[in-house]
């Protein structure tokens, strides 16, 4: 797939940047928080801040060879957080070819109190924090595309028992066009007269621009 028809799926803001730091392409989530979709052809010092476009231009010059990837996390005064108009940020920024992809989520990143910087611990923390819900209906899961490796909490376990996820999904349209389109997920899947899932995905596009990892979540909305 084209990287900008997976730009324009992508759920986080997106801008694809020429080597002059001028702009190619903006999705919708991006054009929304920035409050401009009228900056394709501007470079990033024509509508940012001078700071904010200080840094993000300073991210942009870390990643020179095609694949290579950055990534930053930061808290208020941060110029970047400009970006997403919220107090924290988490922002990515990869060499796709010739071009820059840089991505970004407003939100959080520590926990809400100290503004700290996530860590392996924390993020720990949210694993076992998933895991020690298993028993109320809920399971996240995650899927390298590329491994076919598939990682999920206690709770996956207990929805499907000894079937798995993919198999349950495999013949769903939806399921197909998230893995192969980037489409968003959000269906209700029929695991036998009993049981009744609810499962929602999201992809996440590697540095070539295609899916590389769907996460998500899994409900329980009849037994």
């Amino acid at each position: 797939m084209p990287l900008r028809d997976v730009v324009g799926l992508m759920q986080e803001a997106v801008l694809l940047l020429d080597a002059d730091r001028r702009v190619e392409m903006v999705n919708r989530a991006a054009a929304d928080l920035l409050g401009d979709e009228r900056i394709v052809g501007r470079t990033i010092s024509e509508f940012l801040p001078e700071d904010t476009a200080a840094v993000l231009g300073d991210l942009c010059d870390k990643v020179t060879e095609p694949g290579a990837c950055v990534e930053h996390f930061a808290a208020a005064p941060d110029p970047l957080t400009d970006l997403g108009r919220a107090p924290s940020i988490s922002v990515r920024v990869a060499r796709v070819d010739d071009v820059v992809l840089c991505t970004w989520l407003p939100g959080w990143v520590g926990d809400g109190g100290d503004h700290e910087q996530v860590t392996a611990a924390d993020r720990m923390e949210l694993a076992k924090a998933a895991d020690a819900l298993g028993d109320t209906g809920f399971g996240l899961f995650s899927l390298d595309l590329m491994s076919g490796r598939l990682i999920g909490s206690s709770g996956l376990r207990v929805i499907f028992g000894e079937s798995d996820l993919e198999s349950a999904v495999s013949g769903s349209a939806a399921w197909r066009a998230l893995i192969t389109r980037g489409e968003p997920m959000d269906v209700e899947i029929e695991l036998d007269s009993e049981r009744r899932v609810r499962v929602t995905g999201r992809v996440e596009a590697g540095a070539d621009g295609h899916p590389a990892v769907v996460r998500g979540l899994c409900s329980v909305v009849r037994s």
